[in-house]
């Protein structure tokens, strides 16, 4: 498909840091994740763009998710 494989490797490794694939021995690859899985990490990223740009950190965000739960 004329992709280079380090750009490959790095998107398989950048969909496993995020839970949607499973890398196995060889060549196994199994999807781990859903769309709605998907979309919620993407509104997680806006959150947490907007919240450090706001100045608060990783633990105040966590802290101020878990008393909405």
């Amino acid at each position: 498909m004329g992709v280079n494989t380090n750009t490959v490797l790095r998107a398989l490794r950048l969909l496993r840091d995020e839970g949607l694939l499973e890398l196995g021995r060889g060549r196994a690859i199994t999807v781990t994740g859903t769309l709605e899985q998907v979309a919620l990490v993407e509104k997680l990223r806006e959150v947490l763009n907007v919240g450090r740009r706001q100045g608060y950190s990783s633990d105040d965000l966590i802290r101020l998710i878990r008393t909405l739960a």
